[in-house]
């Protein structure tokens, strides 16, 4: 759902440092844009809502206040609950494979748009995932096929999830005025989990083989250098979509939008209007395609000790330890350092080694210290 807004905030940031009046029209302010999918299979259905910016004030509003309902083609409305920020959402739809859906909205300006009626999809099982070390990193990819050949037409998203720890394992906690205790094991400190979800356009199609078969379709590449992701574990969720030909379509524009919007000797990014259209005002551009599937998924973790042995990125290269020996409370009692340990000289306390927070703390570094439920 980051790839149109991404792509929306290129065409307003992109270009020149000198002024150019670019051949084609540009991202005005206010248009709608609509990113989700009816979600014929198992799950909620969610969409996002917001508005584009002027270029003096680039930036992503979230559309508050509409209605937002699922519409099925013997005429049941479906309505959406809002959950701010602009996402609207509801709760498993009985989607019968024999109607078409679409969605509506009216806006709290009292505007009506509504997507063409788009005939559910199945989504059919990923394969396999699989991956490869290469020079660099290693990639992803994602193995299907419909023995029926009637699906030809496939999206990929994917969220991701890794392990990583900290430069340092603190055992003390610091109390203040040159106190320390034992840290418990309840509050480490030191491994972490970081999320991420994916912000490219990945899709590809069977259409032009006599075979419903996409075999290894090169999905994500993980440099070694790139932050800790590969540092402990690793772990990436795939989701598989099946499309139609025009909403396939669609989304190859926009990567094709996204992924050569560069300078004036580029190509010109082309129309990304999809099958929304305002209803109160048939000239208005909005902007998004709305269809109707479902989603399969798949999961595998990737560890350390699987990949070949190279350098791989922990985050903490520049990590130092301090010896703290004198002037305890002076040196704890300034912000940004944590104790590590405690140094012993003939069974008495001889000082203390310490780093920044940044080398200590996980957290600091942006994740969290909770387990996914779904960790192995």
């Amino acid at each position: 759902m980051k790839t149109i807004q991404w792509f929306i905030l290129l065409l307003m940031l992109g270009g020149c440092k000198d002024k150019y009046d670019a051949p084609v029209r540009t991202i005005a302010s206010g248009y709608l844009v609509v990113e989700g999918f009816i979600n014929a299979g198992n799950g909620s259905t969610n969409f996002t809502l917001s508005r584009t910016t002027g270029l003096d004030s680039p930036g992503i509003i979230p559309e508050f206040g509409a209605q937002v309902n699922v519409e099925s083609g013997n005429g049941d409305l479906y309505p959406l609950s809002e959950a701010g920020d602009g996402k609207y959402s509801i709760d498993q739809l009985a989607v019968d494979f024999s109607l078409q859906y679409r969605l509506r909205i009216k806006t709290r300006d009292g505007k009506e748009y509504q997507s063409d009626f788009s005939s559910p999809a199945l989504a059919i099982p990923i394969d396999s995932l699989s991956w490869k070390p290469v020079d660099g990193g290693v990639w992803i990819y994602v193995t299907t096929h419909d023995p029926t050949n009637n699906s030809r037409y496939y999206q990929w998203k994917f969220d991701e999830t890794w392990e990583y720890a900290s430069r340092y394992n603190s055992s003390l906690v610091y109390l203040g005025a040159g106190q320390f205790r034992p840290r418990t094991q309840r509050e480490a400190i030191h491994i972490c989990y970081m999320y991420d979800t994916s912000n490219t356009i990945n899709i590809g199609s069977t259409a032009k083989l006599s075979q419903d078969l996409m075999f290894e379709y090169p999905l994500n590449f993980i440099s070694y250098s790139t932050m800790n992701k590969l540092a402990r574990k690793y772990t990436i969720l795939v989701k598989q979509r099946v499309l139609t030909k025009e909403w396939y379509e669609w989304e190859e524009r926009l990567k094709k939008n996204t992924e050569q919007l560069g300078s004036i000797f580029d190509a010109q990014p082309s129309d990304i209007s999809g099958n929304i259209h305002c209803i109160s005002n048939p000239g208005e551009q909005v902007i998004g395609y709305v269809g109707c599937t479902s989603e399969t998924e798949k999961r595998i973790f990737i560890s350390r000790t699987e990949l070949p042995q190279t350098y791989v990125s922990t985050g903490y290269e520049q990590c130092l330890e301090d010896t703290v020996r004198d002037h305890i409370a002076n040196y704890f009692d300034g912000a940004g350092v944590l104790p590590i340990s405690t140094l012993y000289s003939n069974g008495f306390i001889a000082g203390y080694l310490a780093s920044t927070e940044f080398c200590v703390d996980c957290q600091v570094m942006g994740g969290v210290l909770t387990k996914p439920p779904f960790w192995q």
